[in-house]
């Protein structure tokens, strides 16, 4: 041996070691070793002294039968020169020769001796097949503890073995058809069926090494505590981890190097897509303790409390991330294996165990729909844990999970059997439409929920709470069809049922007809008006619907009805031109996966325009709440005016105006008529204030005014005579009247009503309390000219339409017409009597 070459030994030697032997313990063991090797050495040294013995006088029969078919070939290739050359003679018959029969025999014999060589060179091609696998595989099982190396060797040989003699055709059968005797790899095999024995054999050593390193590796890692919190302190179990670790990614390697040759046998040892061997080994100890915690009595595996059982599985990963982003990882960026990430690619191998807990808790989730929703959020608070701390990017397990088209299913008809009972127990109370809060727990303009309406909307938002983590869009929008929208029909529907048995009953009743026709001799209060009651329960339906109009509201400007908004907009746009997104709930359980596709996939820049931002899930739903609440307003308004039209009936139908005298009285403020009135509807205005916001209380006030001014003028004003006694009564009342509606109890842009409300009664009673002449004492706030002044130039017939109105302008008087302010002074009967007298 050269000097270089006893380098080369000396240095393989120590490579060898410091690789085997890195600790003084295992230095200790290498006598024992090596005197192991010496053993292994010497027995297969007579192993291969026996296998040659047994090739070489094989190999020497066959050279004899070789030998002795070259001379019967020669003998008969002499026969044959002999035959041709006698049926070549004319004057002999080919077929007429006496050693006929001695040819055929010679003939028959060679071929029988042909045969026979020919099955003992395929023989001999068996046998030296047969040697190379026997040795492989013995060599294999004795370095299984010992050698790993030549473990390996040993089965990287077997698997060339295999894929040398597949498709070489040398090991084809020796009798024609096909072999039906059974052979095994304990027992040397038929001829025919040598192939398969190999396979066997490539198959056992590949299990048997798999085990044996498995094993070895599962051994230290418990010394490690695997998979509980890691303890490295163990130089022997880290070292033993790191042996059984390579020998696994060595064996790994090979089988996958191997596959193409593997597969043209029909053996699969390792999938294609399969992980890392050493880590799916390293997967099952986790795979053990889970199934003790998810599949035995324990608290840990209940199907309603998949918080506890996904705390157990974080636990773990807590306890050996480090130890894989660290050890595991060096290790594995050693090995011939593709790179990767451990950390993620373990994760990857745990998270079927979740699946598999999934999987075996499915029947109680069908059963109990509503679990599903809270598995489904502990599972995104799960997969969010695994993303964002342990920067896993595998397939999703939320996703996984809903794909279970049965399991949606269940819970999609759980959210909206759950929110009809709660609906449904709600509606059923004695009064669902009662506030829920005081007046002065909330503004003066804050939506007030009833009990109904608060109800609704807690119910629609725990729903879209529980469904805002589904990554699928198509599912949420399925959820929002299904178990929120028919809940917001069933509260329109029943408001509008409530207001049609209201609109049933005449308002007619609403007041008591004794407290209707008699005339009160003191203010009534706001708890003896019969008004209030039914006030109070037409602004709890307005208050309903407002709650429910503002969340909705919000409910359209939200991150998550956004998204889907866009989706649905999206795919509208998809269909064509003349689809309305708004009418995405037509066929919406009928979407195919394309549809689905479009909606998952869709995202705010992926809009062509800003046409979207118009509308909104709930717009359709906000726009039937605002007729709604309108239409609600519009009865409390008839409401409001037909009870004081009635409680005026009095005051129109008193006829003493043209008396004179009338008012004279000190002690009479208004008329005796409106004394009841006045201050049961100060008190129903102030309590109204309360139920309603500013707005609509000035909306409705100004209904009620403008009611009163047709009603004052039409019914009282033209349609009495009157004194200018009786007029400034009536100024008198119509200021009255005029104060309350614009009071300073009023809120916000009501108090601007004082000036602005019965602006037509107001100017009537100027008219009709006009000074008569510059004689007669004036009025409070009297017109600057008397009556005789411009009275006649009003009444003339020679004076057109506009001057009057230029006149009745000059007066202070806009708003009546030049056919009532005609009217109007033709009802002064005193001015009647004067100009009669001038006449």
């Amino acid at each position: 041996m050269t000097n270089i070459e006893a380098d080369v030994a000396l240095e393989a030697a120590r490579r060898f070691l410091d690789g085997h032997f890195a600790t003084l313990e295992s230095l200790e063991l290498i006598d024992d070793l090596l005197s192991g090797e010496e053993n292994t050495h010497a027995q297969l040294q007579s192993d291969l002294e026996n296998a040659s013995r047994a090739t070489e006088a094989l190999r020497d029969e066959a050279v004899d039968i070789s030998q002795s078919l070259r001379d019967k070939a020669l003998a008969l290739i002499d026969l044959h020169s002999e035959v041709v050359g006698a049926a070549a003679d004319d004057n002999v018959s080919a077929w007429q020769f006496r050693d006929g029969t001695e040819t055929m025999d010679l003939v028959a014999t060679l071929a029988t001796e042909l045969q026979s060589y020919d099955k003992l060179s395929r023989a001999k091609t068996y046998i030296d097949a047969l040697l190379e696998v026997e040795q492989a595989k013995q060599s294999a099982r004795q370095s299984l503890s010992t050698n790993p190396q030549g473990m390996l060797s040993a089965y990287s040989k077997l698997i060339a073995i295999l894929a040398a003699h597949s498709n070489s055709g040398s090991l084809a059968p020796l009798t024609s058809g096909s072999a039906t005797s059974d052979c095994s790899a304990d027992s040397p095999p038929q001829p025919s069926n040598l192939l398969e024995y190999i396979k066997q054999s490539v198959q056992e050593i590949w299990s048997e090494a798999n085990e044996a390193a498995a094993s070895a590796q599962s051994e230290s890692l418990t010394k490690l505590g695997w998979p509980a919190k890691m303890d490295l302190s163990s130089a022997a179990a880290v070292g033993a981890f790191d042996a059984s670790f390579s020998t696994l990614a060595g064996l790994d390697h090979i089988t996958r190097a191997a596959s193409d040759a593997l597969a043209r046998c029909g053996l699969t040892l390792r999938a294609d897509d399969a992980p890392p061997l050493p880590l799916e080994h390293m997967a099952r100890a986790v795979d053990i303790r889970m199934r003790y915690h998810f599949e035995s009595a324990r608290t840990t595996s209940r199907a309603d409390k998949p918080e506890w059982w996904l705390s157990q599985v974080l636990g773990m990963l807590r306890n050996i991330v480090p130890f894989l982003e660290s050890h595991v990882q060096r290790l594995f960026n050693g090995t011939t294996l593709p790179q990767l990430d451990a950390r993620n690619e373990f994760i990857c191998l745990v998270l079927p165990v979740v699946q598999r807990k999934l999987t075996h808790d499915r029947s109680e989730y069908i059963r109990d729909g509503l679990v599903i929703a809270h598995v489904v959020h502990e599972l995104a608070d799960f997969e969010h844990t695994l993303r964002d701390v342990y920067f896993y990017d595998g397939p999703s397990v939320l996703g996984q999970f809903l794909a279970d088209s049965a399991l949606f299913s269940a819970w999609v008809e759980a959210e909206r059997a759950n929110a009809v009972e709660s609906y449904m127990q709600t509606i059923a109370e004695s009064n669902p439409f009662e506030l829920v809060y005081e007046d002065d727990m909330l503004g003066a303009d804050d939506a007030k929920p009833s009990r109904l309406a608060e109800k609704v909307v807690l119910v629609i938002e725990d729903v879209a709470e529980r469904y805002a983590v589904v990554p699928s869009c198509m599912q949420r929008l399925q959820l929002l069809s299904t178990a929120q929208f028919p809940i917001l029909i069933a509260l329109v529907e029943d408001i509008e049922g409530e207001i049609d048995e209201f609109s049933r009953i005449s308002l007619a009743f609403i007041r008591d007809a004794g407290i209707t026709n008699a005339i009160a001799t003191k203010p009534t209060t706001a708890t003896q008006s019969p008004l209030v009651s039914q006030l109070a329960r037409l602004t709890s339906w307005y208050q309903t619907i407002w709650y429910v109009e503002e969340a909705a509201d919000d409910w359209n400007n939200s991150a998550t009805y956004v998204d889907m908004w866009a989706a649905v907009c999206q795919r509208a746009a998809a269909l064509g031109r003349n689809t309305d997104p708004r009418d995405w709930r037509v066929n919406c359980d009928e979407w195919s996966d394309a549809d689905r596709a479009l909606l998952d996939e869709t995202t705010h820049q992926s809009l062509a325009n800003d046409d979207w931002l118009d509308g909104g899930i709930w717009e359709r739903s906000i726009g039937t709440l605002r007729e709604l609440k309108q239409r609600v307003l519009d009865i409390i308004s008839r409401a409001i005016n037909k009870d004081v039209v009635g409680q005026l009936r009095a005051y129109r139908k008193k006829n003493n105006w043209a008396a004179e005298g009338i008012g004279a009285n000190a002690d009479t403020d208004i008329s005796i008529e409106l004394s009841g009135l006045l201050p049961e509807l100060s008190s129903v205005l102030a309590a109204l204030e309360t139920m309603v916001p500013s707005l609509a209380f000035s909306l409705l006030l100004r209904q009620l005014a403008a009611e009163l001014d047709t009603f004052l003028v039409e019914r009282v004003a033209l349609a009495h005579s009157f004194s200018q006694c009786g007029g400034r009564q009536f100024a008198k009342d119509i200021g009255a009247l005029s104060q309350l509606l614009g009071s300073s109890t009023a809120r916000g842009a009501t108090k601007k009503l004082k000036h602005r409300v019965l602006l037509k009664s107001r100017e009537c009673s100027l008219i009709l309390a006009c000074s008569l002449d510059s004689t007669t004492a004036p009025a409070a706030n009297d017109m600057p000219l008397s009556l005789d002044e411009w009275g006649p130039t009003v009444i003339s017939s020679d004076a057109s339409d506009r001057e009057t109105k230029l006149v009745l302008k000059k007066l202070g008087i806009s708003n009546l017409s030049a056919k009532e302010a005609r009217s109007l002074v033709g009802l002064r009967v005193d001015f009647a009597e004067l100009t009669g007298c001038n006449t």
